[in-house]
């Protein structure tokens, strides 16, 4: 039975969708009902909040299955399943074709601990390809906030705002680089791509390239490879602000730098 053996790692903001969108293009790969699973992160961290979102995507796949029996047949043997439980995660990639490999995007997989690591393992085998996509620490935490900021009115001098989200619980976990690496270092090891998000835009032909050939794919053509898949609100913080932002994340660019080196910190 098939299993996704790429898994994106996140992180949260940092160009996933553009990957997932490329991967789909890519000969060797078959594209998932839908790129981000959050199987592993409900089985071992206990997110849910996701479980109305997929009954509610599988539903509507099922509506645009209809006139289409072959897949009509697959939808429907998915949704026998209780969403998100081992037997539906396992349903949704047994349509996988032979010979081609399948792919589980999800950026909360960035938040699993050394359990959720070891489960995914064990269901998945000790072979899977890891990527993980790393962008500037600010920009990065400042990008997820910026809905909220539209949505709110928030101004751009506002730093009682932005510097509150900014330590909000939620986004001081998603911007743990450290803690991230640190585990997919010691459980993955060198199955872990890491890509520096700038470089996505500057050569995003090599950064594919780099793909192939650490998932062992084909080589691809890609439409558009180089296009924005999702463009945040306009919305921004004064640079006072994003400067203190970057010294409240402070650690995490000492990581990044001890990690990978200044160069690739540049390409961040």
């Amino acid at each position: 039975m098939q299993q996704p053996q790429i898994i994106g790692f996140g992180a949260q903001k940092a160009g996933t969708s553009w990957l997932a969108a490329n991967l789909a293009q890519n000969p060797g790969v078959w594209e998932p009902p839908m790129k981000e699973m959050h199987f592993f992160t409900f089985a071992t961290l206990g997110h849910r909040w996701m479980l109305a979102g997929h009954r509610e995507k599988m539903a509507r796949l099922a509506r645009e299955a209809e006139g289409h029996p072959a897949r009509a047949a697959y939808i429907g043997r998915v949704r026998e399943e209780k969403v998100l439980s081992e037997e539906w995660y396992r349903a949704v990639y047994a349509g996988c074709p032979a010979g081609k490999m399948s792919y589980d995007i999800t950026p909360a997989y960035a938040l699993l601990g050394d359990d959720g690591l070891d489960h995914m393992h064990r269901l998945l085998g000790g072979s899977f390809k890891a990527i993980y996509q790393i962008r500037d620490p600010a920009s990065r935490v400042i990008s997820s906030i910026k809905k909220l900021a539209h949505r709110r009115g928030a101004k751009p001098d506002d730093a009682d705002f932005w510097m509150a989200q900014v330590r909000a619980p939620v986004a001081v976990e998603r911007s743990a680089y450290r803690g991230t690496i640190q585990r997919l270092d010691a459980k993955v090891g060198d199955r872990v791509l890491y890509i520096p998000f700038r470089q996505i835009a500057r050569d995003p032909g090599a950064v594919l390239a780099a793909v192939e050939a650490h998932c062992s794919l084909p080589v691809g053509e890609y439409r558009k490879p180089g296009e924005a898949r999702y463009v945040s609100p306009s919305v921004e913080p004064t640079p006072a602000i994003m400067d203190d932002v970057r010294a409240e994340l402070r650690e995490q660019y000492e990581f990044l730098e001890a990690r990978f080196g200044a160069d690739f910190l540049s390409l961040i």
